[in-house]
This record gives structure tokens, C-alpha cells and sequence, in this order.
């Protein structure tokens, strides 16, 4: 059908192109009529000029944002679209150089009244980034604004030389009407030739794109898990290896709600999280658990995306999923489920990259069970692995945070990592995750220091300009449980200027 279809439109193409040959005189003359008025509007230097005039308003306008931004992130975003306005703005003054056809010295001192309001920005910026935000407005609506103004002045003056150019490229189109009468009438000759002969390429190229987009479908429905949802979660569509992944058929999925395919505890509060982010119109990443029928437990790494109309309203959504069940397996502790030894040495060293490269306190803690050697020798190893089981999920639990990671690194220890959080701050905290060991009640008639299983804390809070590497921060953090297990069911917190916070116990 759609061959048909195809072969109709280029047939009234041929038909069109013939009819405008018969036509060419009349339709020339009515042509060159609609040259003049063509001529009569700003080209290329006009519409660069425009643009920067545009850009120069919405700078202005985002530097407004930056003044009255309320938060670093408002304001830091103010002044990424600062940025990407002026980039767009040099790339018009880039056409304007090479197109303009008037004295080279006005183009320069626009340009350079426009480099001149770099830093007007600059000052705007470094006065709102040290909290200085009444300096920051008065500039913005003062020298910031008048500059602005007078550059969009000079702006203007562009637009108005083009506007000259056009009418005299307007005489000359004049000149050429006659020439081109003779020219179009070989020109139509050739286009019926050449429309043809592109007819039967284009018909020969979309039957072996049809062909190659069958390919590329079955290829994606086989080895891309991926599914296609609307504005409710629903399932509109599910690729095979998606249905291969979550064991069911497609029969099964389409028209019931997806929970974007993740059955853990958590996945009620995962799903609003995710319905906040796309129903604004921006991606979701993040990971999803799926429990199967037999009871196996997969991963996979989910990407949801929105897809709009052309009014840039959310019709659906787009979820394309990577299963990394076999990599999260190698990074979990199988008796606790937590993250191992190796995910810890792995997240430690990007979240200590992550703290110096944006500025913040990133806190090691090392937890110990207090006599847990002890604890086995008395009631036997499989009571001690239902103990680490309880101690794990309940250290799990106490997570409320995004950047909050919890591992056991081996045996009887456990790490925590967090960050933003002052020296004691984080001591109060792990104060806390002591007392909330304590309070399972775990009987321990063995322990010197109570009649239940506890925990020895030792952390240590690294600031923004310490060097510290990630095995150098270990140490300093097993240095203090060192200290803390000298009491027991204690916490130690240090850091650079500290050398133990305190001792709570």
C-alpha cells in the first residue's frame, strides 16, 4: 500500500513540473513580483542580528534568575542558561562577520560592547556565589541593564544596514527577471527528467529500508529489554527480552500497570519518586529489583523517558532496562544482601572524588560487633549469621538518604559512608544506628558491656581540603574504632581538627 502511495505522489510531482514548464512565463512574471517583496526584508545579518537581540534579553533575563535565585542549584542553573545564551549569541556575531557588507569597524565595536558585558556577568555572579545578593541586584538593574540596552541599540543598527542591502539586492533581482524567463523553461525540462529518474530511486531505497527496519525490530524485540508505557504506568507495548526477563509473555503485560517492573518493598515509594521526575518532562535513571515466580531476584539498570507531541505534551513514556543481575551478584554479601567489600572500595573512591570536586564533608564509619567471637562460641555460627542478618537490616533501615551507603566489608564489620554532614552531626547519627543495634535486643551473655549484642563505632569526617586518599580515610576511620573499642558499645568521631568528638556509650 504504501509502494502505491508513493508511486501516486511522484506521479503528480511529473505532472506538476510539466504544468509549471507550460506555465513559466506567467508564473515568472508573478515570481519577480514576489522578489521584490522578498528583497525588501532583512537577510542573513538581519535575522543573526535578531537572534543576538533575543539572546541578549533572555541573558538578561537569567541573570535576573541568578539574583534572585533561592538556592545554589537555582542559581548555578541560572547561570548554566546564562552561558548557553552567550554561546548562541557569539555564533550569530560569527555569521555577521562573515556576511556583513558594511564598515568592519561598526560590527567591531558592537562585538566588543557585547564581550564588554562579560564582566558585568562575571561580578553578578562572584558578588550572588559569597551571598552578596543586594550588590548583586543593584548591578543587575543598574549598569547591567544599561548596558544591555545600549548594546541592543548597536544591535539594532545592524538590522537597519541590512535592511539597505536588501533594496539594493532588490534592483538587481529586477535586472535578472529576464534571464531567468529563458533559464526556467530548460531548467523544467531537466526537472521532469531528474524527478523521474529520483522516483525510481527512492522507490528502490524505501523497499530496502523497509527491509532493514524489519531487521533492526526483530533485533530490538529479541536483545533490547523495552517497553512502552502511558502518562499512567500502564503498558502499552513490551519488547521480548523484556517479557524473557521478567518471565511472562506479552499477552501477560499489555494494558496492566508496570510499576516500571519493580516488585521490591520499596516499590511504592520508588514508583512516585519516578512519576515526579517524568511527569515533568525529564528523564528517570536509576535501578529496579524484580522478584520472579521462583523467587530468584534480578536487577536491571531502568531509563524512562518521555515522549511528547509537538506541543511538547507527555503522550508516553519510553522505559528501555540493561539487566545487571551477574554484575550486582559479584558486588552483594550472599548472607546479608548488603553491598560487599568490593562495592565498598569501589563507592569510596567515587564519593570521595565526588566530595573534593564539589566542596563537601564525606564521613567513613566502621562498625564492629562487640565480642562476636564470643557470640558464636556461646550459641553456635548459624545463630551468629541470623544475628548479622538482624544487625544488617536494621543498619539498612536507618538509610534515608540518596548518598547514605551501608556494606559489610567482612565479618563481623560493617562500613557506612555519608556525606554533607559536619563532625557532629555524624557522631549524633551513629549514635543513633548504636542505640538502634542495641535496641533489637539481641540476647549476648557473653558481653562485658550488656546483656545484649552491640556495636563499636569509629569514623572519621573528612573536610573539603583535606588529601586524604580513599585507603588513607579507611585507615584514619579504623584508627578510631580502634579507640572506640577500647570502652565498647562506644563511638569515636574525629576528624582533621578533633581528635576524638566524643565517647558515647
Amino acid at each position: 500500500m504504501i509502494y502505491k502511495k508513493i508511486a501516486m505522489g511522484f506521479a503528480a510531482i511529473v505532472a506538476i513540473v510539466i504544468a509549471l514548464g507550460i506555465a513559466s512565463q506567467k508564473q515568472l512574471t508573478e515570481i519577480a513580483s514576489d522578489m521584490d517583496s522578498l528583497y525588501k526584508h532583512p537577510f542573513t545579518v538581519s535575522n543573526a542580528a535578531k537572534s543576538i537581540n533575543f539572546h541578549l534579553v533572555s541573558m538578561h533575563r537569567h541573570m535576573k534568575d541568578v539574583v534572585l535565585a533561592q538556592n545554589a542549584t537555582q542559581m548555578e542553573w541560572a547561570v548554566t542558561k546564562v552561558a548557553q545564551h552567550e554561546r548562541h549569541a557569539l555564533a550569530e556575531f560569527a555569521i555577521i562577520f562573515e556576511r556583513f557588507l558594511g564598515e568592519q569597524e561598526q560590527i567591531n565595536q558592537t562585538y566588543q560592547s557585547f564581550v564588554d558585558w562579560q564582566p558585568i556577568r562575571n561580578e553578578v555572579i562572584s558578588l550572588m556565589r559569597n551571598g552578596n545578593q543586594r550588590d548583586a541586584s543593584e548591578i543587575t538593574t543598574g549598569k547591567g541593564a544599561t548596558h544591555v540596552a545600549k548594546l541592543n541599540h548597536e544591535v539594532s543598527e545592524l538590522v537597519e544596514f541590512a535592511y539597505s542591502k536588501a533594496e539594493l539586492f532588490h534592483g538587481r533581482a529586477i535586472k535578472r527577471k529576464e534571464h531567468a524567463l529563458i533559464v526556467n523553461s530548460v531548467f523544467s525540462g531537466l526537472a521532469v527528467i531528474l524527478v523521474m529518474a529520483f522516483s525510481v530511486y527512492v522507490f528502490r531505497s524505501l523497499k530496502e529500508a523497509n527491509k532493514d527496519r524489519i531487521r533492526r525490530n526483530h533485533l530490538i524485540d529479541q536483545h533490547i529489554m523495552l517497553a512502552t508505557l502511558d502518562k499512567s504506568g500502564n503498558i502499552i507495548d513490551a519488547s521480548n527480552a523484556l517479557c524473557r526477563f521478567l518471565g511472562c509473555l506479552k499477552a501477560d503485560l499489555i494494558g496492566r500497570p508496570s510499576r516500571f517492573f519493580d516488585n521490591s518493598e520499596n516499590t511504592e515509594k520508588l514508583a512516585s519518586d519516578i512519576f515526579k521526575i517524568i511527569n515533568t518532562g525529564q528523564q528517570w535513571q536509576g535501578e529496579i529489583q524484580h522478584r520472579a515466580d521462583d523467587g530468584n531476584i534480578y536487577w536491571a539498570t531502568s531509563s524512562i523517558l518521555p515522549n511528547f507531541d509537538e506541543h511538547y505534551n507527555i503522550l508516553n513514556f519510553t522505559n528501555i532496562l540493561n539487566d545487571i543481575t551477574n554484575k550486582k551478584l559479584s558486588n552483594v554479601d550472599k548472607l546479608t544482601a548488603l553491598p560487599n567489600r568490593r562495592s565498598f572500595d569501589e563507592l569510596l573512591a567515587q564519593e570521595l572524588r565526588s566530595a573534593k570536586r564539589h566542596s563537601y564533608n564525606l564521613s567513613l564509619a566502621i562498625l564492629d560487633i562487640d565480642f562476636f567471637k564470643k557470640y558464636n562460641d556461646c550459641y553456635g555460627h548459624p545463630q551468629g549469621d541470623a544475628a548479622l542478618k538482624q544487625v544488617a537490616q536494621r543498619l539498612m533501615a536507618c538509610l534515608k538518604r540518596p548518598n547514605d551507603y551501608i556494606f559489610r566489608i567482612g565479618g563481623e564489620e560493617f562500613a557506612f559512608i555519608f556525606s554533607r554532614a559536619s563532625t557532629a552531626e555524624s557522631n549524633n547519627f551513629l549514635d543513633i544506628l548504636r542505640k538502634e543495634i542495641e535496641a533489637l535486643h539481641i540476647q549476648h551473655q557473653e558481653s562485658n558491656v550488656s546483656n545484649y549484642l552491640t556495636i563499636s563505632v569509629g569514623a572519621y569526617v573528612l573536610s573539603p581540603h583535606e588529601t586524604l586518599s580513599a585507603h588513607e580515610l579507611y585507615i584514619a576511620a579504623d584508627k578510631a574504632l580502634y579507640q572506640a573499642k577500647v570502652e565498647r558499645n562506644n563511638v569515636v568521631t574525629e576528624c582533621e581538627s578533633t581528635q576524638v568528638l566524643s565517647k558515647t556509650g
